[in-house]
Formats: structure tokens, sequence, C-alpha cells
């Protein structure tokens, strides 16, 4: 209720012209005595072409992610499982799933330390093999997949961990009646293991559709540069500008208007996913 539900209420600046926060009584104050503009605001950033330029590189990001990491953990948790080894599988885990608890900032230190252009790792070896020195952080057409490596490393093994723990719960004694029946380990995988772990794969699948429009606001903020403004401009920028770019007031009713947008298509997208995977394959959330 505190953290969640009452600073919605704040969603009113969508509707207000910017209103002054940093003046009168109260913060509070500021958002009531502001004038309503209607859906002027929203007008407003529709019409921008930095907004429409930040929504299509968040979309595109986000489907990235879905598209190419979103299935790994689920082939990675099946790779696990199929270890014989419990010593080595209870380690590869604990390494896997260690990256997640690094906030951004140590991962991005991380990966500078690992991709500069000077002074990183990969860059050393490739001037040793008689290469050209390659800019891997400041490079507007590589950032993209500079995002797409950091938050694999991150993520993937953290993700893991739900798909083992659903393939952990199956009844072993399908696989073993599969395997009676002469079922090779791969149909045993196709047929047994994907159809048992596939409501928990409908569910995360739902839940990662709707964070389609955040696109790794943190991540972007931490490996991001004006050289690659092009490709890393997402919609959290572009709202944490609106709020604190110096050479500007703060557009407190402008980037209210650009999270309640977010909020609904996300809303939009959970609701519509959910009815698809309920109506077509009969998995969904509720």
């Amino acid at each position: 209720m505190v953290f969640s539900y009452l600073p919605m209420l704040g969603l009113i600046m969508a509707f207000k012209e910017n209103p002054n926060l940093l003046g009168g009584s109260s913060a509070i104050g500021g958002i009531l005595e502001a004038a309503w503009a209607g859906l002027g605001n929203f007008r407003t950033i529709f019409s921008n072409p930095k907004f429409l330029s930040a929504l299509a590189n968040t979309l595109i990001i986000s489907f990235l992610k879905i598209v190419i990491i979103f299935p790994i953990p689920i082939m990675l948790a099946i790779l696990i499982s199929e270890m014989r080894s419990r010593p080595l599988k209870r380690s590869l885990q604990v390494v896997m799933y260690i990256p997640y608890f690094l906030s951004w900032a140590t991962i991005a230190g991380i990966f500078v330390s690992i991709l500069a252009t000077e002074t990183g790792v990969v860059n050393n070896l490739l001037a040793a093999l008689g290469h050209e020195r390659f800019q891997f952080l400041n490079n507007n057409e590589f950032f993209r997949s500079l995002l797409l490596l950091s938050s694999s490393w991150k993520d993937i093994g953290w993700s893991a961990v739900t798909y083992i723990a659903a393939i952990t719960a199956l009844d072993p004694a399908l696989n073993e009646a599969a395997r009676i029946d002469g079922a090779t380990k791969w149909q045993q995988i196709r047929y047994v293991t994907l159809p048992g772990i596939l409501p928990t794969v409908a569910s995360m699948f739902i839940l990662r559709v709707g964070y389609i429009m955040d696109a790794g606001f943190e991540q972007v903020f931490v490996f991001y540069s004006p050289f690659v403004e092009g490709k890393g401009n997402i919609l959290g920028m572009y709202t944490w500008r609106l709020i604190n770019d110096s050479g500007l007031v703060p557009q407190y009713a402008l980037s209210t208007a650009v999270g309640f947008f977010n909020s609904v298509v996300a809303l939009i997208l959970v609701v519509s996913m959910n009815f698809i995977l309920k109506r077509f394959f009969n998995k969904s959330i509720w």
C-alpha cells in the first residue's frame, strides 16, 4: 500500500501542467495547484521525435532479450538436470547465479576492465595477435550486443534456478517409463521434461512480456555515453533526462505521462499474453 499503491496518486501529474515541486508550501500542494492540461502532455511526448526513437530502441532491446536470452535458461536448466555428478551440479548452480546479486555498477566495472580499448583484456589479446583494438564500450553499433552479453551473464543463472526447480518437481517415474519404452534422452526431454515445465515457462514468459517497456534502465544507465545515444536512448533514459537534464526545468508532468504510458502498455501486454496462452495452450497465470 505505501510503496506501490499510494504513489499512484501522483499519476494525476500526467494530466496537469508541469507542477512546481521545488517551491511553494509542499510538493503535494504544487501538484494540486497546477492547472489541468488534459491529454496535452501525451500529445507532446507522442509528437517528440526523441520519444519515438526511445520507444523504438526500448522495443527492439526488449524483443532481442526475449528472443535471444529467454530460451537460454530453459536449455541450461535441462542440461544441468541431466548431469550425473551432484557435487558438480551444485557447484555449477552456485557459480552461475552469483552474478545476479551483483549491482549493475559492479557489472559495468567488470565489463569495462574486460572490454576497455586501451587496457581491456580482450583488446590486449587482439593487439597481441596482431589485430587492431576494437571500441566495444562506446560503439553505437555494438551497444545492443553489449547489453545482451551483460544481461545474459547476470541473469541467466538465476533464471535457470526456477526451471531447475520445476524439473526437480517432475515425477521421476515418467522418465523411467519413457526409458523403459525405449525413448532416447532427447525424446525424454521433448515429450516428458518440456511438457512438464511448460506451465512454469508460460508464467515466466507472461511476466517477462510485462517488462517489455522497461528494457533495463539501470543496465543502460551504467553503460550509457553520448556515443551510443542512437541505439541506447530508451524510455527510461528519456524520462531520466526530463527530470535531471541540467539545461532544462524538470519536466515532472511529461515524465509522469511517459511512465503512465509504459504502465498501461505493460498491463495490456500481460493481460493479452495471458489470454492468448490460456486460449491456445491452456497455460496461464490466472
